[in-house]
Parts: C-alpha cells; sequence; structure tokens
C-alpha cells in the first residue's frame, strides 16, 4: 500500500484537476446562491487569455476539463460552444462538462451545444410549478426551462446519447409531491431516475444564506468547527486549478465568492508555476499552522485532504502520470479511465 504522504507529495507536485470560468456572469438570482452577494467584477473570459489556458494544460497531459464557475452560467458567454471545441480539438483533452441553469440551453441550437465536444451536461433546476421556479431561482423562465429541458433531453437521445445529461434539482424535500408531476415523470423517462437528483443540505455561503431562503424542508449544512479543521487542510488545496474569467488563478471552486484563495494569474505565469509556486504553498502550510483563509473557516464542504487520498488513489496516480508522462496517454483511452469530474 502506497502511503498517504506520498500521494501527498505527488498532489503537490502536480495538479490533478482543472477548469476554467470562462464567465462569472449569471442569468438567474437564485435564492440559495451567493451570486446575489458577490462583489468582485462580472466579466467574460477574453479568447486569447483562454486559449493561454487550454494550451498551457493540454500540454501538461489534459484530462477532463470543467467549465463550471463558483457562481455564474456558462451558456451566458455567447462564444461558449467554440471554447468547447476548441479544448477538445486538443488529443490530450479527453472529455468537458458544464452546469446549467438551463435558460439559455436553446441559445446555441440544440445540435450545436451536443455535438460541440461537451460530455457531460449537468441542469441544475426546480420543478413543479411557475410560482416555485420564480420565487427560487428570481426568473419568470419556468416554462422557458422546462421546454428547454425536455428538448435536449429528446434530441441527445435521437443523436446516440454523446452527451450524458444529469438533473440536480433544488426543490422541496417532500420527494411524494415532486415525483407525482408530469415533469417529473416526462423527465424520469428521458434521462432515468439514477440521472434525477436533489439536493437537501446547502452551504450557507459565509453566513450570506438562512434557511428560509431554501426550498421548504431543506437545510443549511452543518460547518465543522475550525478546530476540527486545522487538525488537516482542504483536499482543494492539493487537487485543483481553477483559472478565473479576470486570469487570476484559484484553487478551491466551491464556496470562494471573492476569489480570496488567490494563487496566481496566468497572464504572468504558467499554470505549473502557479501550482508549484510560494503562494499555494504558504495557504497550505499556514493551514498547518492553525491559519485558515476566512471562506474556509464556515465552508459546509470541507474535507481533510488525507480523507480524499483515501477515497480516490488510483485517480491520484492516473492524473500525476498525465502530467509527468503524457506520452502515456497519447492515444487517448489507451487506459480506460472515467474522465468525468469527481
Amino acid at each position: 500500500m502506497v502511503p498517504v504522504a506520498v500521494y501527498r507529495r505527488l498532489m503537490e507536485s502536480r495538479f490533478i484537476n482543472f477548469g476554467v470560468e470562462t464567465t462569472n456572469i449569471c442569468n438567474a438570482d437564485c435564492t440559495f446562491c451567493g451570486y446575489r452577494f458577490m462583489e468582485r467584477r462580472k466579466t467574460v473570459m477574453e479568447w486569447e487569455l483562454y486559449e493561454k489556458a487550454i494550451r498551457e494544460f493540454a500540454d501538461n497531459g489534459g484530462g477532463s476539463i470543467n467549465f463550471t464557475p463558483t457562481v455564474g452560467d456558462p451558456l451566458v458567454d455567447k462564444h461558449i460552444i467554440r471554447k468547447i471545441r476548441h479544448a477538445r480539438a486538443q488529443p490530450s483533452i479527453t472529455s468537458a462538462m458544464l452546469y446549467t441553469n438551463g435558460i439559455l440551453l436553446h441559445r446555441f441550437g440544440l445540435d450545436e451545444l451536443l455535438t460541440s465536444g461537451l460530455t457531460r451536461l449537468a441542469i441544475s433546476t426546480y420543478i413543479g410549478s411557475r410560482e416555485g421556479y420564480k420565487h427560487y431561482y428570481g426568473k419568470d423562465k419556468y416554462e422557458t426551462v422546462v421546454r428547454n429541458i425536455d428538448a435536449i433531453g429528446r434530441r441527445n437521445k435521437e443523436l446516440g446519447s454523446p452527451v450524458l445529461i444529469t438533473l440536480h434539482l433544488r426543490i422541496a424535500r417532500d420527494e411524494a409531491d415532486w415525483k407525482q408531476t408530469e415533469e417529473y415523470r416526462r423527465f424520469e423517462d428521458l434521462f432515468g431516475g439514477s440521472n434525477i437528483s436533489f439536493l437537501e443540505s446547502y452551504d450557507a455561503w459565509s453566513g450570506r444564506i438562512q434557511e428560509e431562503d431554501l426550498p421548504t424542508g431543506c437545510e443549511i449544512s452543518e460547518c465543522l468547527p475550525v478546530s476540527v479543521k486545522k487538525k488537516s487542510p482542504c483536499f482543494e488545496l492539493y487537487r485543483r486549478l481553477h483559472v478565473l474569467a479576470d486570469g487570476n488563478v484559484g484553487a478551491c471552486i466551491c464556496t470562494d465568492l471573492e476569489s480570496e484563495i488567490k494563487i496566481g494569474n496566468i497572464k504572468e505565469q504558467s499554470l505549473q508555476e502557479i501550482w508549484q509556486g510560494e503562494r499555494l504553498a504558504k495557504y497550505r502550510s499556514d493551514w498547518l499552522n492553525g491559519d485558515l483563509p476566512e471562506v474556509c473557516k464556515t465552508c459546509t464542504r470541507y474535507t481533510p485532504v488525507e480523507q480524499f487520498i483515501a477515497e480516490n488513489p488510483k485517480r491520484i496516480l492516473v492524473d500525476y502520470l498525465r502530467r509527468v508522462a503524457p506520452w502515456l496517454f497519447a492515444a487517448r483511452r489507451r487506459m480506460q479511465i472515467n474522465d468525468n469530474d469527481y
């Protein structure tokens, strides 16, 4: 058995997960999301910046790319299809996924989106009534979203299901009500019940979200005390590089609304220089000395790095090898590894 310390050193030397926030702008105003409180500048990533990020990721061995921002909706970016296609044109980039609220699924044409190279499409939505959707998502777009989900599900089937489509419901806890709706039965037939989930426990976004902001019966996730968190750094500081729309690079996508944990800028450094740079090393060492970033103190998604290693040893080794020996993966899928985001 490989010691945990070895995995940790591998993760410190090479990032294993990668994402690009092509925009931090959202077209919804969800009661349960921190977006309405965000103060950092809302923008769309410039093409030259995006191209640099993709080139460096591909040169580092590629793998799976995630276009999901901390907050925002990728489909707001009018160039998102071009950006997905550009990423998937790189042989080493093997899969691509994004989360969306579904309001703009029709924007580019269903075939354009489904044949862009996207491999997983995750849709966050509410079902049951126009009033409920408007209350929780802040927009009167219920009929549009239901129509879009239905249309993309049917067209995906007609094309042979090139994209894994999953639904993530933000809805009242009483399954007996919403599972009886016409919409749920139709979506279950299109996507399969195993690809439909609903969230019961929500992050408080550093105290900004209250239980009255959540769908009926749902709750705020319990936050571990800082005294517990101090025992081990969060796995996010060892896992992911996340390029923000303005070029800054963060190490956490969970609830870092204002990009507090900035570890570099892709305009000034390479991805590998950022990962092995002083800023990230200091965040890790400070944590071990009991000094956590403020956003981490109230985050309910904290997972100690040792737990992440215990649950993902194979994946860590594969992505480490992908970075240090990309030639092993030149034949894309020579090693049959599931590239879905994790």
